[in-house]
């Protein structure tokens, strides 16, 4: 004998389950074994319908993932130096001969000066710092929740309009 599985949610069913209580297995009995075993088959094939379309989107996903690895930069291919401009941004440009080094360094064992970490901490003069504060910008989050604050101070402080509809009929 097929027997149909059913979602039983909160409260037991519906109101007509509580009035006919089983009247879906009494519906179930009464149906010819044929329209029984379409639906029971029907109901097997949409749920491995959806797992067979998952299988196949999991194999696209997984090839396409598999080749994001090509997509990687190799190091084959990098440049070991930075460029003149980069190294203007930086702070680390060095002008000078090629043996002579920054701060009297000549690039000898014991006498080397390492030009990316050396002025970290400290890469503006306080005169710089000055003249870079002439020259700040907001932050975005601060300049937005400024604009809420302007937005609900106009919502709160202002009135705003009522309309009553009056349905009594004028008398002439």
């Amino acid at each position: 004998m097929l027997n149909r599985s059913r979602l039983l949610r909160a409260g037991g069913g519906g109101m007509l389950d509580k009035m006919v209580p089983g009247y879906k297995d009494k519906i179930w009995a009464r149906l010819p074994q044929g329209l029984k075993e379409q639906q029971v088959r029907s109901a097997n094939s949409a749920f491995e319908n959806h797992i067979k379309q998952h299988k196949t989107w999991q194999g696209y996903l997984l090839a396409f993932k598999e080749m994001e690895k090509n997509f990687a930069p190799s190091a084959k291919f990098r440049k070991p130096a930075v460029d003149w401009r980069r190294q203007m941004e930086r702070g680390t440009m060095h002008y000078g001969r090629w043996y002579e080094g920054p701060n009297g360094s000549d690039y000898r064992p014991g006498n080397t000066h390492d030009r990316l970490t050396a002025d970290v901490r400290a890469p503006f003069t306080e005169a710089e710092w000055a003249e870079r504060k002439q020259y700040r910008s907001y932050d975005i989050m601060k300049f937005g929740y400024m604009l809420l604050g302007l937005f609900l101070a106009y919502r709160v402080t202002n009135e705003w309009p009522v309309v009553w509809c009056d349905d009594r009929k004028e008398e002439q």
